[in-house]
């Protein structure tokens, strides 16, 4: 009698079990269906009905209808992994609606086991994540928009300044392709190098300070007169020092007439006190300017400009920089 009892006990739990189960699955708000071996339907839940479009009646007994036209043999290796064992977590995938619409779904699958424990077919539970894709393009299409905007505002500067310095045209961005091409060749990050492209662009943005007789004056200019160029990168740093930028654009811009010996200006920082991406834009600067032509003097090309940076390689600049620069050139770089 206590074993009938024990019996009638297990099988009441079993079936309490399997009525929890299932109504668990069909009350569950995320889309469940079930597969076996051929694809064919076993269990499509309410929620299921709601996201793919098809009735229950419909599907049971059919072939999987979610499959996109086209896409049935990489469903099937997918299908036939999972029914081997393996277990899916957060699979993002495009399938189809009963209406023919597209839906983003991220999929989650266990094996399918009779009472036995073998399998026979595979488990999916579904989410939607249609309103999450949109979400994400549409951020990544502001993105792009803000990047957009960002470098037609940061080519304006550059323009700006070029209007008042027509020797110079060109000027910052050929120092901006030379010291990417350099931090390129040390292997910087390329965000890193997306920092001094744009610090590179406006570098001489201080000159907006500098009166124009003194920037296209033909002959050598006075010492009061260096001394008031001099000022453009103090200016520069002052002009850009209030914009948000991802990099530190207004000290690398500040720091780019610096030299790690403290002979240069505007501080006279030495060393490691200077930033990295600033002395690869001096050393490229240091080559552009020495290279093309001035008001006070012919351009003096490319090889004076690359004896230049070998003379005073470890004193005013640092030597891997110029290692760099020296290298890209010995492989062909051009300025233009």
């Amino acid at each position: 009698m206590n074993a009938e009892n024990g019996e009638k006990q297990r099988v009441t739990a079993e079936q309490v079990g399997l009525q929890t189960l299932w109504s668990l699955v069909h009350g569950s708000p995320l889309a469940i269906f079930a597969v076996d071996r051929d694809a064919t339907v076993l269990v499509w839940n309410p929620a299921a009905e709601r996201l793919f479009g098809w009735d229950e009646q419909d599907v049971l007994g059919e072939t999987n209808p979610i499959v996109p036209e086209g896409r049935g043999e990489e469903f099937r290796r997918l299908r036939e992994r999972a029914i081997a064992g393996e277990v899916y977590t957060g699979m993002e995938v495009r399938v189809g609606r009963k209406d023919g619409s597209p839906v983003d779904i991220s999929v989650s699958t266990a094996p399918l086991r009779d009472e036995l424990g073998i399998i026979i077919g595979l488990m999916a539970v579904v989410a939607d994540i249609s309103e999450r894709r949109r979400m994400e393009e549409a951020l990544r299409d502001s993105l792009q928009k803000s990047r957009r905007i960002f470098d037609e505002t940061i080519h304006a500067l550059a323009e700006a300044v070029e209007m008042r310095d027509p020797y110079t045209a060109g000027h910052q961005r050929r120092v901006a392709r030379l010291a990417c091409a350099i931090a390129g060749e040390m292997s910087l990050p390329a965000d890193r190098i997306n920092g001094i492209r744009t610090a590179a662009i406006v570098h001489d943005i201080g000159k907006l300070s500098v009166p124009v007789e003194i920037l296209s004056k033909p002959g050598r200019l006075s010492e009061a007169e260096q001394s008031l160029l001099k000022t453009h990168p103090q200016a520069g740093y002052e002009i850009l020092d209030g914009i948000e930028f991802p990099w530190p654009i207004a000290r690398i811009v500040q720091q780019h007439h610096e030299r790690i010996d403290g002979s240069g200006y505007p501080l006279g920082l030495q060393g490691d006190e200077i930033l990295l991406e600033a002395q690869i834009l001096t050393v490229a600067d240091v080559v552009e300017a020495t290279s093309s032509y001035r008001p006070y003097r012919p351009a003096n090309g490319i090889a004076v400009a690359l004896a230049e940076i070998t003379a005073y390689r470890c004193s005013r600049y640092d030597p891997d920089i110029v290692d760099a620069c020296l290298g890209l050139f010995n492989k062909g770089f051009m300025l233009e």
